[in-house]
């Protein structure tokens, strides 16, 4: 292979997962969880007007919860484009989803319910997810395809948590991903080094763009600061709103929709 000569998906997959493999580095994948309680879990959210609109499904950070998520599907509800909020945490009986490292069949399962609404259009999907979700909607190939549509977009922010510590995609060529990180995301720069492994990941992959973010932190895209601990660590890291990092992050997600989709502004 020459120096320089960017690795295809399904080649630089197959390379960490071999060497993951080798080094007994295996994580344990979750069997499905039960589809009526996904159902229960579901909220949907659908444009007013006619038309068959995409959809965006969502998959829960560590924490659960999904303030970040019906923030973000407000404001693509005005742009002409239908949200499916897993409760990934509900769906479990917990408050958290901390020590679970595989959950990207949630929102596959979502997309089989989402064809029961015929003003959306579940030809037309992208993947969205927070830290640990971000993580998943990386790894959430495996799970569509076949009688189920093949994502056209990923849209992971501040990716994380769990499993190998590495920024391993599993999607089809086709599918355009974006990575958002903050350059002062202490969490992404702390042990596992997400931050560096999906800078990394972009340059080996025809199909992934990274976003640094100017003077961000963990959680830019939402409304409420604090701070959390690493486990296992004596590390703190800071989670801050910040509205620049939203709107840049806002106006690279519209740019993709728009061309992608062939969408419109809102009026």
């Amino acid at each position: 292979m020459l120096v320089g000569t960017k690795l295809s998906k399904r080649r630089l997959v197959m390379a960490m997962l071999t060497a993951i493999t080798a080094m007994g580095m295996a994580t344990c994948a979750e069997v499905g969880p039960d589809p009526a309680r996904v159902k229960k879990y579901l909220g949907i959210i659908i444009p007013e007007g006619p038309g068959k609109y995409p959809v965006v499904i969502f998959y829960q950070g560590t924490g659960g919860g999904d303030r970040r998520a019906y923030r973000w599907a407000r404001w693509f509800e005005k742009r002409g484009v239908a949200s499916a909020v897993v409760n990934n945490s509900g769906i479990r009986r917990r408050a958290t989803l901390w020590g679970l490292d595989d959950y990207t069949a949630d929102g596959a399962i979502a997309w089989d319910f989402l064809k029961d609404y015929p003003r959306i259009d579940t030809s037309r999907i992208a993947l969205m997810g927070f830290s640990r979700g971000g993580r998943q909607v990386l790894m959430a190939g495996g799970v569509f395809g076949g009688k189920r549509a093949v994502p056209d977009f990923v849209f992971a922010l501040y990716p994380g948590g769990g499993g190998t510590h590495t920024c391993a995609i599993d999607h089809e060529d086709s599918t355009k991903i974006h990575i958002f990180y903050g350059e002062l995301d202490q969490s992404g720069k702390g042990p596992g080094g997400f931050f560096y492994a999906c800078q990394g990941t972009a340059y080996y992959y025809d199909n992934v763009e990274f976003h640094e973010l100017k003077g961000a932190h963990h959680g830019f895209d939402d409304r409420v600061a604090g701070s959390a601990n690493i486990p296992g660590t004596s590390i703190t890291f800071t989670m801050e709103p910040n509205p620049e990092a939203l709107e840049e992050t806002r106006a690279i997600i519209w740019r993709v929709l728009k061309e992608g989709w062939g969408l419109r502004n809102p009026q």
